[in-house]
């Protein structure tokens, strides 16, 4: 992949849209998708199509922290291939990328563009927002290969040293009485000994304070609060200042909108949509917003501002505080029908609890199947983002580390929900595009310029294998005999 000056590398604000662009590895990807969808047979992916010549699908993007800059490298190729997005869905970063594509310009509009500008202005480890010596921590364990190494190399040291300290304490003060000159070295590894144990003392009552402030914060490292201000500043900036604004421009189709002449379906029914997913701790719900905002708020009461739908998504568990919703109404009817209807709960509650949706379903590609349909009209594209090491992948569970059994265990439980969906429904697979991102760590805000291109390289690279490798006729196809099966 081709280097960033060292200039531009060092410094973290002072990218532009073309650094992004202009790498030769995304121009000949965009190179490529043009001679397939701009030559004299252009390629088709969808029978929803504007008079612009705009093709249109629905869009999941998965969750992945840092590594969502890779999603907008790939739909930045998508849309130089003239790819529109009319139903939009994502979990954390997922959902972060799906919010700007929602807001920004009109559903006609190429928006990567204006997307790849703000993440210029952006300085990622702003949203490392907790206390210094957490933002410390964070920085150096993420940033630094070898730095876990030397914490336990120096755990190491000092676990050996208040062993052997006290030790020889009393083997010194055995000896002394014989050997009166070792008195000296018994005073000393007393005093150390006592030193020792003392910054122990003094070392758990902070980690206990820590720990407690943890609570009371949330059991959060990062308030979140410089994120939402952020999101919440770009919302505003193009007009979203209510969950309303936000859903009327999520539903809007563009004018000119039609299906293919000889496509059979009409777009009856078919509007534009937006979904951010997340957890609900309290009730223990995935929830998605902001089809699920009348839980949590009636008609009349304090609205919520629809910039908290994407925090609450990418609340990563400790990592940042949970998103809390307060002065949940439950004595209103509509708020009580509504957790009765939805999840059959009696005992709806005043305050929710949101952690990052990608506890329950981090690639949420089940939202736009609609059974009722004998053969789809657009196709649903996921973009999936693959930072699995290798090394890690092997079937012999007699090697795995006391780690990686619990990650095992944890991701089991949470890619259970998407994958079963995809199991169960293959035919949404073909829809599918992974970015190999496995050298780069999704938690790394500490990111650095070259970093940053890079994965968008990897974006775009991604999203141009997928159009090329993509057949509508074949994905139609293998619906209708999927719903044939079914019926």
């Amino acid at each position: 992949m081709a280097a960033l000056s060292p200039e531009k590398k060092k410094r973290t604000t002072t990218l532009t849209p073309e650094d992004f662009t202009a790498q030769p590895e995304v121009r000949e990807a965009v190179a490529k998708v043009l001679a397939d969808f701009k030559g004299t047979q252009p390629k088709i992916v969808s029978d929803v199509i504007d008079d612009a010549g705009h093709q249109y699908v629905n869009l999941v993007q998965k969750g992945g922290g840092v590594l969502g800059i890779a999603l907008v490298g790939y739909t930045y190729v998508l849309e130089q291939a003239g790819i529109r997005f009319l139903k939009l869905a994502g979990t954390s970063a997922g959902a972060i990328n799906t919010s700007l594509m929602t807001i920004l310009k009109e559903k006609e509009d190429a928006k990567s563009e204006a997307v790849i500008q703000i993440l210029c202005d952006l300085d990622f480890f702003s949203f490392v927002d907790g206390h210094p010596a957490a933002r410390w921590l964070i920085r150096n364990f993420i940033t630094h290969e070898n730095f876990n190494r030397i914490m336990l190399r120096w755990a190491i040291i000092i676990g050996s040293m208040l062993v052997l300290l006290p030790l020889l304490c009393f083997v010194f003060f055995g000896l002394q009485h014989q050997h009166p000159a070792l008195a000296v070295i018994t005073q000393t590894a007393f005093g150390l000994t006592a030193l020792g144990f003392v910054a122990i003392c003094v070392f758990s009552g902070w980690v206990g304070s820590l720990l407690s402030r943890l609570k009371n914060a949330g059991f959060g490292i990062n308030p979140g609060d410089t994120f939402y201000d952020w999101i919440k500043k770009i919302f505003e900036a193009n007009g979203i200042h209510t969950v309303e604004d936000l859903t009327t421009k999520a539903r809007k189709r563009p004018a000119s909108l039609r299906v293919r002449e000889n496509a059979p379906q009409t777009l009856e029914n078919l509007d534009g949509d937006v979904t951010f997913i997340t957890a609900e701790l309290v009730t223990q719900n995935k929830i998605q917003f902001p089809a699920m905002y009348n839980l949590f708020r009636a008609p009349g009461d304090k609205p919520i501002h629809p910039a908290g739908f994407v925090r609450a998504s990418m609340s990563i568990p400790v990592f940042f505080e949970s998103y809390m919703i307060p002065d949940i109404d439950c004595t209103r009817p509509e708020i009580v029908k509504a957790w009765a209807d939805t999840f059959f709960e009696k005992d709806p509650p005043g305050t929710a609890r949101f952690v990052d949706g990608g506890v329950l379903s981090n690639f949420p590609m089940n939202l736009f199947y609609n059974p009722a349909l004998a053969q789809p009209r657009l196709p649903t594209f996921g973009i999936d983002l693959d930072d699995s090491n290798p090394n890690d992948k092997t079937k012999n569970p007699y090697f795995w580390t006391g780690g990686g059994y619990l990650g095992r265990v944890f991701n089991t439980i949470r890619f259970y929900y998407d994958k079963d969906f995809l199991i169960k429904n293959s035919m949404y697979q073909a829809g599918v595009g992974s970015i190999p991102l496995q050298r780069f760590k999704w938690l790394n805000f500490f990111l650095d310029n070259q970093d940053k291109v890079d994965m968008f390289i990897c974006g775009a690279q991604a999203a141009q294998r997928f159009l090329a490798d993509f057949k509508w006729e074949d994905y139609k196809q293998t619906q209708v005999a999927a719903r044939k099966q079914l019926s």
